[in-house]
């Protein structure tokens, strides 16, 4: 029987006292004006046309400023401008019009292609888009509406991160084996911010943060650092080239592969042998970090909208966009297929690549609805527990899982229901609590939850499970040999 379980309960309350009790109101934030908004507070100005395509063209861009000039009005006061900006346009939209048929997601830009991308439900309007907790300690970082991260821990001044260059916050992650050193992919590129642990100061300067960009490398839509902290990937959903960064000499490599699209999705195994990335289209690819070669593997439609890593490295959980379906795929058995799964395979084949979940939306007892498409899915340090975030249910689904040699298993725990007239919009588990799994969710109100799921004796079994499975996973990965893979979902189980 599973239960919905009310987030204002107070149950656990003892176990959360000593984390940090954040709800972001509408007066914490302070939303700044966007460029439209600005120019109201200033009288217009009347000025050349051709002052007026540079100021359009620094702001907007050279297409902007083409339209522009290729207005009736403007194309009277100056025929040659006119004309040469109109066969420009032409060009222009010839090419533009190939781009977007390859890649339909680039009609998106800016914000708007971010809140589709991004694992956060509603990001253009929620209040709290991001969560990171620090892999060592009790300390969490959130990225809020207002563009800034803010950084809570116990009995510490709240830090406030913010810069007007950083803007529209895509994600955010602590980097292992550190104290204070953080990755903000936002629409500029990524801010690496370094703070001084013994700094009494809440509003930490521009000095403290490097910038890494490349060309069309933006906005970054997904960091992940590497398990040893020494390297940072970037990945762009109008990129098809990730970097690896190494910070300190702010160096970098490509990562590129042409076919797939944009990359939106980077996660790095906590093993440091492998990595997902997905892209835009319905190709994903699961990486060998040794070397940087890769497996390609598609989904019949729509994309990868957000994955996960067991803790020993051997199984990825993934999602898609168009269906309600949670896959499993255990990397370390890698099958070259020439057809696709749904049809008619060998056992072993079908092993490779399982439904761990079907997610179909169904109606509660208490007339709750749950279920349908997913936006994110956290799976805990100890493998024990999974949440999921789904795009139009009130409720978080938390799974009981394991891990074991044939891959990942999934059991119906309980569900999380916020107060009255809330939405859950980020998840994330704490990485570090010791007692069993800390689940933290951002409700749509602005308020941070704490979740504890405390595990009796019993659950050591699980524990030692994984690591027998992550010492199998070691061994496999030392036998085996990189094969270009295919892999099709399947809506039948």
């Amino acid at each position: 029987m599973l239960v919905v379980l009310s987030s204002t309960a107070e149950d656990g309350e003892i176990v959360v006292s000593s984390h940090p009790k954040v709800n972001i109101t509408k007066e914490l934030l302070h939303t700044s004006l966007n460029r439209q908004d600005s120019r109201r507070v200033f009288l217009p100005v009347s000025e050349n046309i051709f002052k007026r395509l540079v100021n359009i063209c620094y702001e907007n861009g050279l297409y902007e400023a083409l339209e522009t000039a290729a207005e009736p009005d403007n194309v009277a006061a100056s025929p040659v401008v006119g004309f040469i900006a109109t066969h420009l346009l032409r060009v222009a939209n010839i090419f533009t019009s190939i781009r977007y048929t390859l890649h339909p997601h680039l009609r998106e830009l800016g914000d708007n292609l971010i809140a589709a991308v991004s694992e956060t439900r509603n990001w253009a309007h929620s209040p709290v888009r991001c969560i990171s907790w620090h892999p060592h300690c009790t300390k969490m970082a959130l990225a809020t509406l207002d563009d800034s991260v803010r950084i809570y821990a116990c009995d510490t001044p709240t830090r406030i991160i913010k810069c007007k260059t950083q803007r529209g916050i895509a994600c955010v992650a602590w980097r292992p084996l550190s104290a204070l050193v953080m990755a903000v992919g936002c629409d500029k590129g990524v801010f690496v911010w370094s703070l001084d642990p013994t700094s009494m100061a809440t509003r930490p300067t521009t000095n403290c943060a490097t910038l890494l960009k490349r060309p069309h490398h933006t906005p970054v839509t997904g960091v992940t650092w590497g398990p040893q902290g020494d390297l940072l990937l970037t990945s762009s959903a109008t990129d098809t080239t990730m970097y690896v960064w190494d910070v300190e000499l702010e160096e970098f490599s490509p990562v590129r592969r042409v076919d797939g699209g944009g990359v939106t999705v980077v996660s790095w195994s906590p093993c440091s042998t492998k990595l997902f990335s997905a892209t835009t289209g319905t190709t994903f690819r699961v990486w060998d970090t040794s070397q940087w070669t890769a497996d390609r593997w598609n989904v019949i439609s729509g994309r990868v909208q957000t994955a996960c890593w067991s803790p020993c490295g051997s199984v990825v959980l993934f999602c898609t966009t168009t269906e309600p379906l949670i896959y499993s795929l255990f990397v370390t058995k890698l099958f070259s297929l020439s057809t696709p799964l749904y049809q008619e395979q060998p056992s072993e084949l079908l092993q490779s690549a399982l439904i761990a979940a079907d997610l179909t939306l169904m109606h509660t007892g208490d007339g709750h609805t749950v279920g349908g498409l997913v936006v994110s899915m956290a799976w805990d340090n100890k493998g024990c527990r999974l949440a999921v975030l789904f795009r139009d249910s009130p409720l978080v689904a938390v799974f009981r899982s394991s891990v074991t040699p044939t891959g990942a298993h999934l059991a119906p725990c309980c569900f999380i229901n916020g107060s009255s007239g809330e939405i859950p919009n980020v998840i994330s588990f704490q990485q570090n609590f010791e007692e069993g799994s800390m689940l933290t969710i951002a409700w749509s109100s602005g308020r941070i939850q704490h979740y504890p799921f405390i595990y009796s004796p019993v659950d050591n079994v699980v524990e030692y499970t994984r690591r027998s499975v992550m010492e199998h996973s070691r061994l496999m990965s030392d036998s085996s040999v990189n094969n270009s893979t295919f892999f099709n979902s399947f809506k039948s189980m």
